[in-house]
């Protein structure tokens, strides 16, 4: 099926066809400028240390509050593989997410514990009332 020549003034396709001449690639390549992927260093920070995954405190926080708890546990995990990976910015954003989530299981640890902690008081204050309570009948 053709289309007919094409209209005047439209040069078409460029010569040689595609990938044999044509267009090149864009001024100053592809990607940063290390030609790795964006997002990947070539080489690691100063410290050269992979960052803190805070893994207990999102071990804690999956009995405090446990969404919260699964998802730090989750970018704690992710911190170290990213690390030997190369992605050492990937790294430090799930190890930021990772203390983020860890503070926030760690404080609903910390209630839910303290929440126990006053029931069973309150419960052996009611039962030590509730024992020494005269017991007088009337018939």
């Amino acid at each position: 099926m053709s289309y007919g020549p094409p209209p005047p003034g439209n040069p078409g396709p460029p010569p040689g066809g595609y990938g044999t001449g044509g267009y090149g690639p864009p001024p100053g390549g592809y990607g940063p400028p290390s030609g790795g992927q964006p997002g990947f260093g070539g080489q690691p920070p100063v410290g050269a240390e992979p960052p803190k995954n805070y893994i207990a405190f999102n071990i804690m926080g999956i009995f405090g509050c446990m969404i919260v708890g699964i998802i730090g546990l989750i970018f704690a995990l992710q911190v170290n593989s990213k690390w030997q990976m190369g992605d050492y910015a990937g790294a430090e954003s799930a190890a930021n997410t990772a203390k983020i989530c860890g503070i926030i299981g760690l404080i609903a640890f910390i209630l839910h514990a303290l929440f126990w902690v006053v029931y069973i008081i309150f419960v052996v204050i009611i039962l030590g009332a509730a024992a020494s309570a005269p017991t007088t009948t009337y018939y």
